[in-house]
């Protein structure tokens, strides 16, 4: 029965589904991810009653309906900037179909003369003719059936359109089979919680739209995500907690003299960062721990403080990095740092050519590297380490729990350090990494002047063009920082190169650019010139985010800034006022595209300069998933429970939890296997994906 379930086809890809092509198929993973059951678990963000009529008339006016139409005709459009409008006919009464943005191909395709179809919309009346302005839905007579009724609506992406989705939930829906539960059933009967299959076909199907009964279902599946991720957090913080590695005895004589090359006086908040790590790497056990700390607080130093310990052992530290910029500038410092000592610092990318690379592999395998700074390439089956005991992980966020412990099971159970400049409230930041320490960075720099943030509207950017002559004229530095658009680095990178050659026309060589499609040996030659001064007006798209720390510069333009999310925003900001230089971040916007949500996070970003405190305005605005995103859409730790409002289902998923992970070694075996079977169900939604109960 069990083998049936685990492997049934709610596990196959949604492009297994029949109508859904590769490219809908694309669409939909964009959306909620690969599988079938992903798609299920992407509950319905609202629902709507809409009422299927044969005849219009008064009765249904400014109500939904679903109404069947013959097509008579297209009337002519002799002005293109007035509705398109389509007569139709439903049993002998007139009724208009109109478009405000329309292509006139398009729309003879959907909707071709002599044809029937159902249309779907708002009736409405202008004098004695009936019209539909902007039908939600076009759809072929055959789909009625998921057109009417109590209607589930979900978050669409471009492409993908809400008939489309509803009939693909409802064949996806066909594959559900009874699983056996794994909540304890008191648990159930209190909460008067349903079975979990008939929970997720009455979330997309509601049977009637009774606000207490679908608060109920999504309920039951925020506890069951809860449940799954918290199980997941006990089961790698014992494994952990079992793994015996070297300890590392503090040495303070090459920690001081690292320390003495510091340009700067640490901070009270560094150095009690680095007592509670060093306290860590003395015990046997291997540290997992997750370092906190707003843009530009110091978190790298304290990595590397940390780090050197381990070399008077001939123990390897490996720090992985999400982007080859950033990479570079590690590389570049540490390198500098230990210029006159025998310690021995290598760079390992993915775009670093073979020969160079085999070379630098075999000198990790001999034990000659010992600090190995690279990208995800650093974990690759290929790569081999002799003695590797200390792991830092810069830009967490990045990387997927499994990464980590790819890169940590090659070695002999080596201390692991995460790091992030999102700042995470620390309530959050425990919900997410139960099974981590946690230190948090909480002091700048005190030579950091704050930076001043103002907003400008797109049609004065002559005059910020202008005004980067004072740049030039003082020789300092200045990012301009194009969008992201769709997420389309096609695009993106058009944006940049067109924003380069107009910037050109004005500066000349004195403005550069670095995009994602560089050679590792393009970006580090440009980030040279940049440091060096010979290049002072850096055009970027968002690679820039993390990774360059240039101290003279002093000016950060953000385009169409409106585009970017609160955090996003912070990280580009955080370039710049690295030194006691006065610096300004330039917010960029078009009016046009700037609703209210956009104003009240531009003005959030301008009024506030704490990197916690911004998290906490970016969780009231967007939500909890999406402070943690590599994208403007942001990624989402949870699909359906929410950190901000679930905190008494939380609560009581943590009690669930522990009660199964303390009962695991007297479990049966076909017990194991149904909570195994939930953890799959829910792998997609968590970092933790390959994690299972023994």
């Amino acid at each position: 029965m069990l083998d049936k379930i685990s492997k049934n086809s709610l596990f196959d890809s949604i492009e297994n589904i029949n109508g859904v092509g590769p490219k809908t198929s694309i669409l939909f993973e964009k959306l909620c991810g690969n599988r079938i059951i992903d798609l299920l678990l992407t509950i319905p963000r609202n629902y709507k009653k809409r009422k299927y009529i044969q005849n219009i008339s008064d009765d249904y006016l400014k109500k939904e309906i679903a109404l069947i139409v013959s097509v008579v005709k297209h009337l002519p459009q002799f002005n293109p900037k007035m509705p398109y409008k389509i007569l139709c006919d439903n049993n002998n009464n007139e009724i208009e179909i109109i478009f405000f943005r329309g292509y006139l191909k398009f729309l003879k395709k959907i909707l071709p003369s002599g044809e029937k179809k159902v249309i779907c919309g708002k009736l409405e009346k202008l004098g004695n003719k009936y019209q539909i302005i902007h039908p939600e839905t076009i759809s072929p007579i055959e789909e009625l059936p998921f057109l009417h009724g109590s209607l589930s609506v979900y978050a669409l992406t471009r492409g993908l359109i809400m008939s489309v989705y509803r009939k693909t939930i409802s064949k996806s829906l066909d594959r559900l089979i009874e699983i056996p539960e794994w909540i304890n059933k008191d648990v159930l009967k209190k909460n008067n919680w349903r079975s979990w299959k008939q929970t997720v076909e009455l979330v997309h199907k509601p049977k009637e739209l009774n606000n207490e009964k679908i608060k109920k279902l999504r309920e039951r599946l925020a506890f069951d995500e809860a449940l799954s991720h918290y199980i997941k957090l006990l089961v790698t913080k014992e494994k952990i907690k079992k793994n015996i590695c070297h300890k590392i005895e503090v040495d303070n004589k090459i920690k001081e003299k690292i320390i003495s090359r510091i340009p700067f006086k640490l901070t009270e908040s560094q150095l009690k960062v680095i007592k509670e790590i060093e306290d860590d790497i003395k015990k046997e056990n291997s540290m997992l721990r997750l370092l906190q700390g707003d843009v530009g607080s110091g978190k790298t130093i304290v990595a590397l403080i940390t780090l050197v310990n381990v070399l008077k052992k001939n123990i390897q530290a490996a720090i992985m990095v999400p982007t080859e910029i950033l990479a570079i500038q590690h590389y570049n410092y540490f390198s500098n740092l230990f210029k006159d000592t025998k310690v021995k610092i290598v760079l390992l990318t993915s775009k670093i050519n073979s020969k160079e690379k085999e070379s630098i592999k075999k000198k990790i395998e001999d034990g000659e590297a010992q600090i190995i700074i690279g990208t995800h390439a650093i974990f690759q089956k290929n790569i081999n380490f002799k003695k590797l005991g200390y792991v830092v992980i810069d830009e967490q966020h990045r990387f997927g729990v499994h990464q980590k412990f790819q890169l940590s099971a090659k070695g002999c159970n080596p201390h692991i350090l995460v790091m992030t400049a999102t700042p995470i409230p620390r309530t959050l930041a425990l919900t997410m990494y139960g099974n981590m320490n946690i230190s948090k960075i909480t002091e700048m720099p005190s030579n950091r002047k704050e930076i001043e943030t103002i907003t400008m509207s797109s049609n004065k950017i002559s005059k910020i063009i202008k005004s980067l002559k004072n740049i030039i004229d003082k020789k300092l530095n200045a990012f301009w920082i194009c969008p992201l658009i769709d997420e389309s680095e096609k695009l993106d990178l058009t944006a940049a190169t067109k924003r380069f050659e107009k910037l050109k026309k004005f500066f000349g060589n004195y403005v550069g650019i670095i995009h994602g499609k560089m050679s590792i040996e393009e970006k580090k030659e440009i980030i040279d010139k940049f440091k060096s001064k010979k290049i002072l007006i850096l055009v970027s798209t968002t690679i820039v985010e993390v990774g360059i720390d240039v101290p003279d510069a002093t000016i950060m333009i953000i385009e169409e800034s409106n585009r970017f999310g609160l955090s996003q925003l912070h990280q580009l900001r955080g370039r710049i006022g690295r030194s006691d230089k006065k610096s300004t971040c330039v917010l960029i916007y078009k009016e046009k595209n700037l609703n209210e949500y956009s104003k009240k996070r531009i003005n959030t970003i301008k009024n506030i300069t704490d990197g916690f405190k911004i998290a906490e305005e970016d969780l009231k605005l967007r939500g909890f998933g999406e402070i943690l995103g590599t994208r403007q859409s942001g990624y989402q730790l949870f699909k359906i429970l929410d950190p901000l409002t679930d905190i008494k289902i939380m609560e009581n998923a943590l009690i669930e939890a522990k009660s199964i992970f303390e009962k695991r070694n007297t479990i049966k075996k076909t017990d194991k296997e149904i909570i195994n079977l939930y953890l799959k169900i829910y792998s997609q939604s968590s970092s933790l994906k390959y994690i299972s109960i023994a």
